[in-house]
């Protein structure tokens, strides 16, 4: 554990549902689906404010992508880059993928296949005043993930305020339900 608080990584083994938070922030949630076969990806964003309602759900499509990996770092892009676009100067980005929340949190050079959808991230995190990169477990991302895998499956993008896609509606609803008062 002493080396888990070292590291700035927080151990988050009990959050197994979304957490609104408290306050004004916005948190945004990403996620990626990759097709291998046809080097297809889907990335989704879900921006929620503290009372957890969606303010924005965005997915995109993206072709020629080579990996999981890269799927998973496009979305973490798109997230920032929606934060942006929101006007926010703070944010909480979660995501479920370890290794890219850790390379997110980590500014050391990265030499791995994902390098420069790595550095386009930090650099693109410059535009923030706060930033904060975030693991959670699949559990407490099943509305991103959701959306990313039937946005792929059904080869379609979209970029909705305030609502998710009619699809994942009953997911979001099921975690409202859940959410403590």
């Amino acid at each position: 554990m002493d080396d888990l608080e070292g590291s700035g990584l927080t151990r988050n083994a009990e959050i197994t549902t979304w957490v609104p938070l408290s306050g004004t922030k916005i948190k945004i949630n990403f996620d990626g689906a990759f097709d291998k076969q046809r080097s297809r990806a889907a990335f989704v964003v879900v921006a929620r404010n503290g009372e957890g309602r969606v303010l924005i759900a965005r997915s995109k499509l993206h072709e020629n992508v080579g990996s999981a990996f890269a799927a998973e770092s496009l979305a973490c892009l798109c997230a920032i880059q929606t934060g942006i676009e929101m006007g926010l100067s703070e944010t909480i980005i979660e995501g479920d993928a370890l290794s890219i929340v850790k390379k997110c949190q980590n500014h050391v050079m990265d030499k791995s296949e994902i390098a420069a959808y790595i550095r386009n991230i930090h650099l693109t995190a410059e535009h923030f005043r706060w930033i904060h990169f975030r693991h959670i477990k699949k559990e407490a991302n099943r509305l991103a993930h959701t959306i990313a895998t039937e946005s792929l499956r059904r080869e379609e993008q979209e970029y909705l305020n305030g609502m998710v896609p009619g699809f994942a509606l009953q997911r979001m609803e099921e975690e409202w339900l859940r959410e403590p008062d």
